[in-house]
């Protein structure tokens, strides 16, 4: 929000799917707001020089930076003293450790097979090495730092499941609901404070534009804003599973 405008395009025809553009908002120099990896996802979604960003072309786009993308959070998140480490060179070192902790037990399966009678020992030994290579995915651990602010995610939260939705500051309500929205769509509660958007649409007046960070067609209603999210993110989802 205030750096990419959704556009919900009008369908060619009553069969045809759903699609979005995504437009770049220069209400500020993006480099000096925002994160480094949120500075390479919105390259990689909406690039500069871009000016039919769709979302139904998003799945490329992002797919190629994607790496950027990860390698920048894992490394502010090292950076913020939240892991000792990157959580993926973790999990890089504990699966090369499986894959040869595997390797030898089925060398050491097939010596006891062939000369002796403990060949179930060995294969005993590969299922632990096949155990060491899944829990080395878990093997990154936060620090203290890390751990306090999981907490805190979990107790904003709960204030995003049980906070009035409804004692907004007058005039400002959409202003308001729409900062709330994009932590309650990570975090919980999502759907009450979408219900709340459209609470606050006091008129029968199409809302096209109402909304800084998400445009419909021109008959286009906040009531309509429920639909238009969900049919939003289950095409986003599907299209990024299916790059």
């Amino acid at each position: 929000r205030g750096h990419v405008r959704i556009t919900e395009m009008t369908p060619m025809s009553r069969y045809a799917g759903s699609d979005w553009t995504l437009t770049r908002i220069d209400e500020a120099d993006d480099a000096d707001v925002l994160r480094p990896f949120e500075v390479a996802l919105l390259d990689a979604m909406v690039p500069a020089d871009d000016t039919d960003a769709r979302v139904s072309k998003l799945g490329p786009r992002v797919a190629d930076g994607l790496g950027a993308v990860q390698s920048a959070l894992y490394g502010e998140m090292v950076d913020n003293g939240w892991f000792q480490r990157r959580p993926d060179a973790d999990r890089n070192i504990w699966t090369r450790f499986g894959v040869g902790a595997l390797i030898a037990a089925v060398v050491i399966t097939v010596g006891l097979a062939a000369f002796t009678s403990f060949g179930l020992v060995g294969l005993a030994l590969v299922v632990l090495s096949l155990g060491l290579i899944f829990i080395g995915q878990e093997m990154p651990s936060r620090t203290s730092e890390g751990s306090a602010l999981l907490a805190g995610l979990a107790a904003l939260r709960l204030d995003l499941l049980t906070t009035p939705t409804n004692q907004m500051p007058a005039g400002r309500e959409l202003s308001e609901l729409s900062e709330v929205l994009p932590y309650a769509i990570v975090l919980g509660g999502a759907d009450r404070w979408i219900d709340a958007i459209v609470a606050a649409d006091d008129d029968d007046l199409p809302d096209s534009t109402e909304l800084s960070w998400y445009h419909g067609p021109d008959d286009w209603h906040l009531a309509d804003l429920p639909h238009s999210l969900r049919n939003f993110v289950t095409t986003v989802s599907g299209t990024l599973f299916s790059r």
